[in-house]
This record gives C-alpha cells, sequence and structure tokens, in this order.
C-alpha cells in the first residue's frame, strides 16, 4: 500500500458532529405525551405548529422550536428552513429559547451547506448571554467550534472548544479532546505561540502547552514521552491529565512496537545512495544521543543489482523487522508486485503503480511531480489563470511539462504559450516568441516598409493574457533567462519553478538575477542554521543541490522508522520533517505538501529580496 498525509478536517465530519450536538440540546417539553408512537414526523409536526399559533410569547416559541427541532433531526431540512424564515423567535423570549432558536438556525444553514451563514446566527449578539456552566452552552460552544474548524478559523475553534469542555461530563470529553488536539497540531508555530499569548484559562493554556512539547519534540517518540509524563506533574488538575488524546494515548504502544532491527538497502556506489545514507546515519547519531534505545542498523549495497528480490531476502533473513529502500524506481516496482512483502517497507521512491491492498509497502520519495502540484496549487490561489512555460528540449522534461498541463487544466487554467531551449538556445529568441515580441517587431518591420522614415521610434509590446511563467531550469539557466524576461518588457511577469532552480548556495551576486523567482524547497534547503545540517555540513564532504536534498530524505527516512504505523492507524496526521511536513494518503504515499498559509518566505539580508516557497512551514 501507499500511504500520504492530510491534516485537514472535511466538511463531512461537521455533518457527523451535528449528530452529536443534536442528540445533546435542550429536550422539547412534553414530547413524549403528544407524540404518540403511531403518529408520523409530518403529523406531530403540524400538531405543533398548530399549537404554537394558539400560543403567545415563551409559550409559543417552545412549541415553534420543538417543530424545528423535529424536522432538523429528520432530516426535514427544506420545510424547516421555510418555518425558521417564517418564525422570528430571535426577540422578546427568555435567553435559553434565543439560543435553542440561534443553533438550530446554525445547523439548518450547515446541513445547507451554508457555513458562513450559519457562523453568523452563532455569533450573532443574541448569543452573548450564553452560560459556559449549563449544558446548552456546552453544545453552543462545540457547535460553534465545528463550525470554525470548518471555516479554517482554528484558534477560535480551539477557543470554543476549550469553553465546551468545562462542564462536558466525562463520557462526553473523547470526542471533544479529540477535536480539540486535532485543531491544536493543525495550527502553525506561529498561531500557536499567538493562541498562548491568548490564553487566560488554566484549561487553554494547559491544552497549548502540551501541543507545544509533543512538537518540540516531534523527531523522538522517547522524548514526546518523557515530556508528557512531566506536562501530567505540571499540569496535575488539568482534565487532560486523565483523559489524554488518543494520539497521545497510543504513543508508548507505539513505542513498544518499534522495529529493533532496521536493513537499509541503497546503491551505496552512487552519490545520491551515499547522501541518504549520510542523512539517515547522522538522524541514528543524533537520536543515539537521547536514548540508548535505537534499532540495529545493517546496510546493504544494491549498486551492482539487476533484482531487488535477493538482497530483500537476504536482509529479512538477517532478522530485519524494517527494510528502508531501494531507491531505484524499477526495483520498486518489483516490490509492488510481490503477492505479499514479508517486512514492513519504507521504500525511497514510488512505484509506477502499486494496489491499495498492498500490504507493508510505505512510499517517501521527491518527485518533481509533487514539486508540480504544489506550484500549481500557489499560482491558482494567487488568482493566476493563464500560463506560459520555459522547458529544457528533452524526453525527461516533456514529461514534467505535460504534468504541468494536466494539473493546470483540470485545475481550470489555460496555457497559453509554451517554448523550449537546449544549451544551444538562444535565449532572447525564446523569450521573444513566448511573449509575442517578435510578432511585435514583425508588425514594427512591416509598418517601417509602408513609411520609411528615419526619426521614427519603435517599443514593442509583448502579449498581454500571461498571467505567470512556469520555469523548468537550473541555476545558471534561471540566471539567463529571468533577466532575458525583463529585457524584453516581461519583468514584471511572476516566475514559479522547481527546487532545481536553487543550489543551495548563498551567493548574493549571483542569486540576484533569480531575484522574484518563487518556488517549493525543503526546509533543509531554508534553514541552513538547523543543528543536524550544520554538523554534517561540517564533518562530511561538501555538498550542493540535489545531494543536500538527498540528505535530508535521509535524515526524515530514520525519523519516519518508528512512526509507519502510527501513521497508518490515523494516529498522526503529519510529521515536520526536514524535506517538508510530511503526510501519507491512503495509499500509503508519504508526500510533502505546502502550507500556503505560510508559504512564501523573502530572504532580504542575504539574497536581496529571493523569493523562496518552502514545503514546510514549521507548526
Amino acid at each position: 500500500m501507499k500511504t500520504t498525509i492530510t491534516n485537514r478536517l472535511a466538511r463531512s465530519n461537521l455533518l457527523v458532529a451535528l449528530t452529536l450536538v443534536l442528540g445533546c440540546s435542550s429536550s422539547p417539553t412534553n414530547i413524549s405525551e403528544e407524540s404518540p408512537p403511531q403518529k408520523s414526523t409530518v403529523e406531530y409536526v403540524d400538531e405543533l405548529l398548530a399549537s404554537a399559533q394558539t400560543q403567545s410569547g415563551s409559550a409559543a416559541a417552545e412549541l415553534t422550536l420543538q417543530a424545528l427541532e423535529t424536522m432538523l433531526n429528520a432530516g426535514f431540512i427544506e420545510r424547516a428552513q421555510l418555518e425558521a424564515e417564517q418564525h422570528n423567535l430571535s426577540v422578546d423570549i427568555p435567553s435559553d429559547l434565543r439560543l435553542r432558536y440561534l443553533m438550530v438556525r446554525a445547523q439548518l444553514d450547515l446541513q445547507s451547506g451554508h457555513i458562513e451563514s450559519a457562523l453568523q446566527w452563532l455569533r450573532s449578539p443574541l448569543a452573548s448571554e450564553v452560560d459556559t456552566m449549563s449544558e446548552q452552552g456546552r453544545n453552543y460552544f462545540l457547535l460553534l467550534g465545528d463550525t470554525l474548524v470548518t471555516l479554517g478559523e482554528t484558534t477560535a475553534a480551539i477557543q470554543a472548544y476549550v469553553s465546551s469542555s468545562i462542564t462536558a461530563p466525562k463520557n462526553e470529553t473523547p470526542v471533544l479532546f479529540e477535536k480539540l488536539w486535532i485543531a491544536l497540531t493543525d495550527l502553525d508555530d506561529e498561531n500557536l505561540a499567538n493562541l498562548a499569548s491568548l490564553a487566560t484559562t488554566y484549561e487553554l493554556r494547559g491544552w497549548v502547552e502540551l501541543a507545544r512539547i509533543v512538537r518540540i519534540d516531534e523527531f523522538s517518540i522517547r522524548s514526546q514521552l518523557d515530556s508528557i509524563a512531566q506536562w501530567r506533574r505540571v499540569w496535575a488538575r488539568h482534565s487532560a491529565v486523565n483523559q489524554l488524546p488518543e494520539a497521545l494515548v497510543r504513543l508508548q504502544q507505539t513505542w513498544n512496537q518499534r522495529p529493533s532491527h532496521i536493513a537499509l538497502i541503497l546503491p551505496l556506489q552512487q552519490p545520491a545512495g551515499n547522501a541518504i545514507q549520510e542523512g539517515f546515519l547522522s538522524a541514528y547519531y543524533q537520536a543515539l544521543e537521547i536514548s540508548r534505545e535505537v534499532p540495529r542498523i545493517s546496510v546493504f549495497d544494491s549498486s551492482t543489482i539487476t533484482s531487488i528480490y535477493p538482497i530483500y531476502e537476504e536482509a529479512t533473513a538477517a532478522g530485519a523487522d524494517l527494510i528502508i529502500g531501494p531507491l531505484n524506481k524499477q526495483f520498486v516496482n518489483q516490490l509492488a508486485q510481490l503477492p505479499v512483502l514479508p517486512t514492513t517497507t519504507l521504500a525511497l521512491n514510488y512505484s509506477d503503480s502499486t494496489p491499495l491492498d498492498k500490504e507493508n509497502l510505505f512510499q517517501f520519495g521527491l518527485a518533481p511531480e509533487d514539486e508540480i502540484n504544489q506550484v500549481v496549487q500557489l499560482a491558482w490561489e494567487n488568482g493566476y489563470r493563464n500560463a506560459a512555460i520555459i522547458a529544457p528540449r528533452s524526453e525527461d522534461y516533456l514529461r514534467l511539462q505535460e504534468h504541468f498541463i494536466e494539473q493546470w487544466t483540470i485545475t481550470g487554467g489555460a496555457v497559453v504559450s509554451e517554448e523550449t531551449y537546449n544549451d544551444e538556445s538562444s535565449y532572447a529568441e525564446i523569450i521573444k516568441r513566448l511573449i509575442a515580441i517578435d510578432s511585435s517587431e514583425a508588425r514594427a518591420g512591416r509598418l517601417l516598409d509602408l513609411l520609411p522614415r528615419n526619426n521614427m521610434e519603435f517599443v514593442p509590446r509583448r502579449r498581454n493574457d500571461i498571467d505567470f511563467i512556469f520555469l523548468i531550469a537550473n541555476p545558471r539557466q534561471g540566471r539567463q533567462i529571468k533577466p532575458t524576461l525583463a529585457f524584453y518588457f516581461a519583468g514584471d511577469l511572476p516566475v514559479y519553478s522547481l527546487p532545481s532552480i536553487y543550489d543551495g548556495q548563498d551567493n548574493q551576486s549571483e542569486n540576484n538575477d533569480l531575484n522574484g523567482i518563487v518556488f517549493a524547497d525543503a526546509p533543509w534547503m531554508l534553514q541552513e542554521s538547523e543543528e543536524l545540517r550544520l554538523e554534517m555540513d561540517t564533518n562530511l564532504r561538501q555538498v550542493q543541490g540535489q545531494l543536500q536534498r538527498l540528505r535530508a530524505m535521509g535524515v526524515d527516512s530514520f525519523r519516519l522508522y518508528p512512526r509507519l504505523q502510527q501513521f497508518y492507524n490515523q494516529g498522526v496526521k503529519s510529521m515536520r520533517g526536514s524535506t517538508g511536513k510530511l503526510s501519507m494518503s491512503k495509499d500509503k504515499l508519504f508526500t510533502q505538501p505546502v502550507n500556503t498559509r505560510l508559504a512564501m518566505r523573502c530572504f532580504k539580508t542575504v539574497m536581496q529580496g529571493f523569493l523562496r516557497l518552502i514545503s514546510l512551514v514549521h507548526s
């Protein structure tokens, strides 16, 4: 199987949560007496509404609310909406009835997919008198939290969940705490710090502190367990002390069941294999400094083999309970074809196709297709619709170009211009064709032929239907192409690229020519002060570019080793890695999606405004 991880809540989860809220809402008065079993829901609702017409004030409001709640529970959403709009229960009734009315209106909007409208009801001034100590108040804050999560207002949702938890009975806290914990783990570092500054209650401060210590020790389960134990001692009166979120409860089990013997299969006679091994072993020795409880490591060289099966069998026979590798796509394809994998395996590449029910096979790689998908996502979210492409002229790059076109058009965009180049190409001519400067020059030439005048001035005009340029290039090529765009009146066009545009060297004078290019890259490449990278750069051979990225991949492959089943069982949704924010899909593919909220970073001090898009935002 393959696996990828995400940390977002689907809207469908909110609808499920509504059932809990509805089931816990204030019970309609005298329902059992007025609703005999033989009566249909429609008949019962009709009787309630008819009775409401004969009453006034609170009595009428109570009957109407019973009817609306009954329709909501029965799924009669359209009729409930119509009846709710005809009966304004927001004034001249007790506050508890007003709150019930607001919650009903909000739930009806949620069921209809009108999330923003639901939030308006819940944030109405009429809800200002909520009693946080009452059952109704608890249900209100739970509904508010679910709605805020769906809209991405995570910080506010957490505050609502904490308010709901104050008086929650023990049988309701597991579900509530799971919602709260998922929301906390969805916050990035900056927003978590902001929430900490806003935390004025013991409960909220305790939750924030728990999230922070778990995140700080994210690379080590052993450290997380020790920190959680310390947190329970310090926050002894906190509600979560005896009711930790399920992901944290399972952490000890995950640690106890971690692999004890890892077989690392890499092409050690190739620079790529060496780079991954360097990253893997560096992370291993870093873990050893924290705890002696590290797995045994056996390394197998796959440089000269033509089939993965013999070396895979050798690793299994040696007693490995986890195999990391191979790196070669052909070998990963061979493993994917096996009916059964006897040993849990984290392949360091993606197979061309793997059955979703493939047991024991996880896949983790640095695929340019993933990087292209990030470019598509970010360009679209920035409002761009028409793309132009500049790419090398070769079979491999044609595949990437086609992948971009496919993903961009599926998203809804259009590709309006394409150009390819090789080492002999004139970048000036390529750019002129791409933005139609050559056509403008040709029109001017024809005009001059008709009107021969020595004092005529001509300023060429570029086509105006290009929103951004997708560029595939290495640093040397990029340093020539970007200034050429400016020379031909296209310096204002946004340029998106792949990590290959950057070699990891902070050469200010050279990188000025790359100024403004946006691309996705591993945090390892952008955070040179990272402790483990500094140590490796000091003690190991000097590498740049893709080899540095492969070192980061090696680091992440080690840090993933105890968490594979945790990811698979949804005990953890994501993990900050050196290659990005690691998440696992249902087919067990690990990817590094961009966090678009904080994706762009500007390094003005060193790079003079060189924009770089990062695939992991520490959160």
